[in-house]
């Protein structure tokens, strides 16, 4: 049991770099702005894999897959109906609306 943290900490670390490895992607860093849109996304990340309305938001939500070298991350971007952007994260729209994400 002693060992336990040696063990989980390098595993949660593992987690965490696949994320980063994407961190400095235009789509990721035109989505980090503090004024994005959803013209300035689309802009830096070209025509998304899909689209969703999202009415808890009075919006929409985009799906793109992030590439890099042989890895692939789902990535979604959720717009008010401004197109102002309200989340963000590396899931897609649909498993940000299963966990509760639009509704808080």
């Amino acid at each position: 049991m002693r060992y336990t943290p040696f063990i989980i900490v390098p595993l949660l670390s593992a987690c965490s770099f696949s994320f980063m490895k994407f961190d400095n992607d235009p789509l990721v860093q035109a989505t980090y702005a503090t004024n994005a849109t959803k013209s300035s996304v689309i802009a830096a990340g070209g025509k998304p894999d899909s689209e969703m309305n999202v009415p808890e938001i009075n919006g929409t939500c985009i799906n793109y897959t992030l590439k890099k070298d042989a890895e692939t991350m789902p990535f979604y971007v959720a717009f008010d109906e401004n197109g102002n952007r309200k989340h963000y994260g590396y899931i897609s729209c649909q498993q940000a609306r299963a966990k509760g994400v639009f509704s808080q």
